[in-house]
């Protein structure tokens, strides 16, 4: 039995050792395992311990910069209701410390930094970041500062060069230690440095929006107004063909439909010319995207692969301009170009003093809980009343025959928009509410009829704190009598050289009147006929009064009577009104077209001086209303002869000359009512 005993005591004894000692190695493997692995992470993980460190140091020189910056503009400016307004026209751009042969440089780290007040100096060292390697042997090359292509290269140099001129001085280090910023540092002090370039990209031309192709016609790319039609041509080392083509064919593959490739050079037709112009002129989302819309299917293309592209990054553009061999264009170019567009719609405008009339634009606020606006957005209190710029392509909604929404396509006004470049959209836009919203005018309602502008007055345009009480955005007068200053308007000859309240002065010293005038005048320098707009609305004296838009047409310069004795009755006494006609405008064509003149109201004589009061008892001499008379270029009136029997057609004013609805008598207005503000109707406007 106890040799049994110590025969089980020793096996249990060896396999106790041998579980041990297999824990033992297992302990020492993870151990080693452990101490392996925490030796290869060390490195790792000092790397991004550091990289922590560089990323902080570098989101703090930004916050640096940028709170200059800011700085800068606090010192230069008022603080009004959350806007900056700059003091003097001078801080309205930041302070430059470049040469200015480096346009887009605006800002370099400097040593003793004499930019002057309201800028804030850099803060920078003595140590230059290219001239003076640090003890490790780093620093910055002069190409690696330009390697964004922002500074202009000499021009023998090749795509992949990108060392600047000589003009460039490199930036100097500014030293960061644990009290800040400090160009002078104790070097224990030091935790890391920074130096900076700062270039202003907001002039330059987004390369995703402006250049148009090969083919387009001077009727198209006329138009200008948008970056679309900008002439890249004028670019330093920048043709045509195939820089612009190129540039044109990849971001409008779809909506150009050119012919050729990235790798063949892009080309194009009259008609893909054409699909690119409309693209433009149709565009209402202000090119912030790509057109989604692919092209058709016929070959090359394949409709389920191929849309328009956009350029991203600057990098995409360098890449795409160094894509062949000889370069899509030179790299000269890319100082010009940018990626993306960062100017605001809104309008910004500010007297000197501003009044309640001529306020500071970007000061006009929402002040009602909310409205919508024109574009569907909207308006909440506190934001911009004004959001964006009117746009320009609404004077085509106003026509001599009423919206132009109510043309039909036959029509010959709706033919000559469509020929001066106004899509189908915007003509179907001008419907009679959305002049009303835009514009604060309503129509006569026949051929020939005159507008009403009343848009919560009848005899008064708003001001700009009344539009916002009103909770609804400005129209087109509105806007016309914010931006022009009041001082300007509404001048008067003082009562000429007869003195007292005359009729010029009368309509001449109405502010409303004028702002009308010069409204109706714009409108009429859009449109492609050549019958001027009447604007009426109810001046000063309760009567209805009316604003003439000009035409370049023959106008009457001089108006003077001749009396005497009658030809016909030695008895009787006879005057005559002479008239002088003359075309202002340049450019008028050397052999005139037929004019018509109409005479609109009545031409009478009175008695006892200036400021009679009209009365039907007190007849004129001539009762001329609906007459008209018809101007031939061949025609002379160097002798007085009467309306009524030298060159006229309809000398009763019974008769309109020519076919219905080309002339007739200005009709009879209504009194204008206020017309309440119907809710806007949203329509895509390009």
């Amino acid at each position: 039995m106890d040799l049994l005993r110590k025969v089980s005591s020793r096996r249990e004894q060896a396999a106790a050792l041998i579980i041990v000692l297999a824990l033992v190695v297992l302990v020492t493997a993870l151990a080693v395992a452990y101490f392996s692995r925490a030796t290869s992470d060390r490195p790792a993980a000092h790397s991004s311990f550091n990289q922590a460190k560089a990323d902080q140091l570098a989101q703090s020189a930004m916050d640096n910069i940028i709170g200059d910056l800011r700085q800068e503009i606090a010192n230069g400016s008022t603080l009004s209701n959350g806007i900056y307004t700059p003091t003097s026209n001078a801080n309205m751009l930041p302070m430059r410390s470049a040469p200015n042969t480096i346009q887009n440089l605006v800002r370099i780290s400097v040593r003793s930094d004499g930019i002057p007040p309201p800028a804030v100096p850099s803060r920078a060292s003595a140590v230059n970041s290219t001239t003076d390697v640090s003890a490790n042997g780093r620093s910055i090359t002069l190409p690696r500062w330009n390697k964004h292509y922002l500074i202009p290269r000499p021009l023998v140099r090749s795509p992949s060069v990108t060392t600047p001129i000589s003009d460039f001085a490199p930036p100097d280090w500014v030293f960061v230690t644990n009290a800040g910023a400090t160009p002078a540092p104790a070097p224990a002090a030091v935790i890391g440095r920074y130096a900076y370039a700062i270039y202003d990209e907001g002039g330059l031309l987004d390369a995703n929006v402006a250049g148009y192709p090969s083919n387009t016609t001077v009727t198209q790319f006329g138009r200008k107004g948008s970056q679309a039609f900008a002439d890249l041509t004028a670019l330093v080392g920048m043709t045509q063909s195939p820089g612009v083509d190129n540039i044109v064919g990849f971001r409008n593959y779809a909506s150009a439909q050119p012919s050729g490739d990235f790798a063949s050079n892009f080309t194009f037709s009259a008609a893909s010319a054409t699909l690119y112009y409309n693209y433009v002129i149709a565009n209402n989302t202000g090119f912030l995207t790509v057109n989604p819309v692919p092209t058709p299917s016929a070959s090359p293309y394949t409709s389920s692969t191929k849309t328009d592209q956009a350029f991203v990054t600057r990098q995409e553009l360098i890449n795409f301009c160094r894509a062949t061999s000889g370069g899509m264009f030179t790299a000269n170019a890319l100082q010009y170009l940018g990626t993306f567009s960062r100017e605001t719609n809104s309008p910004s405008f500010s007297p000197g003093t501003p009044t309640t009339t001529n306020p500071n634009l970007l000061l006009a606020q929402v002040t009602t809980p909310s409205f919508t606006r024109f574009d569907g957005t909207t308006a909440n209190m506190g934001d911009p009343l004004i959001k964006t710029r009117f746009p320009l392509s609404r004077l085509a909604w106003i026509t001599y025959k009423g919206p132009s929404a109510n043309l039909a396509t036959t029509d010959p006004v709706y033919t000559a928009l469509t020929a001066a470049g106004v899509t189908a959209a915007t003509i179907q836009a001008g419907t009679t509410a959305n002049i009303q919203t835009c514009f604060g005018l309503t129509f006569g309602g026949t051929t020939g009829a005159p507008w009403t502008y009343s848009h919560g007055a009848t005899n008064r345009i708003l001001r700009l704190d009344e539009v916002a009480a009103a909770g609804r955005e400005p129209d087109f007068f509105e806007l016309l009598q914010a931006a022009i200053l009041s001082g300007s308007l509404g001048q008067n000859t003082g009562g000429g050289v007869t003195g007292g309240n005359v009729f010029p002065d009368v309509h001449m010293s109405n502010t409303t009147h004028h702002i009308l005038t010069i409204g109706a005048c714009i409108i009429d320098q859009a449109d492609p006929d050549s019958i001027p707009t009447l604007i009426q609305f109810i001046g000063t004296n309760g009567n209805t009064w009316t604003a003439y838009g000009i035409e370049s047409l023959p106008y009457i310069t001089q108006l003077y009577p001749i009396a005497g004795a009658s030809p016909n009755d030695p008895t009787k006494w006879a005057t005559y009104l002479l008239f002088q006609v003359w075309n202002p405008h340049q450019n008028v064509p050397a052999s005139p077209p037929t004019v018509h003149l109409r005479v609109d109201g009545g031409v009478g004589i009175f008695t006892g001086g200036n400021g009679q009061t009209w009365t039907s008892g007190n007849p004129p001499s001539i009762i001329a209303a609906g007459q008209s008379i018809t101007l031939k270029s061949t025609a002379s009136f160097s002798t007085a002869t009467p309306l009524t029997t030298d060159n006229t057609t309809g000398a009763t004013g019974t008769t309109p000359p020519g076919a219905a609805g080309t002339f007739a008598a200005v009709a009879a207005p209504a009194v204008p009512t206020p017309t309440p503000t119907p809710a806007p109707t949203p329509t895509p406007t390009p």
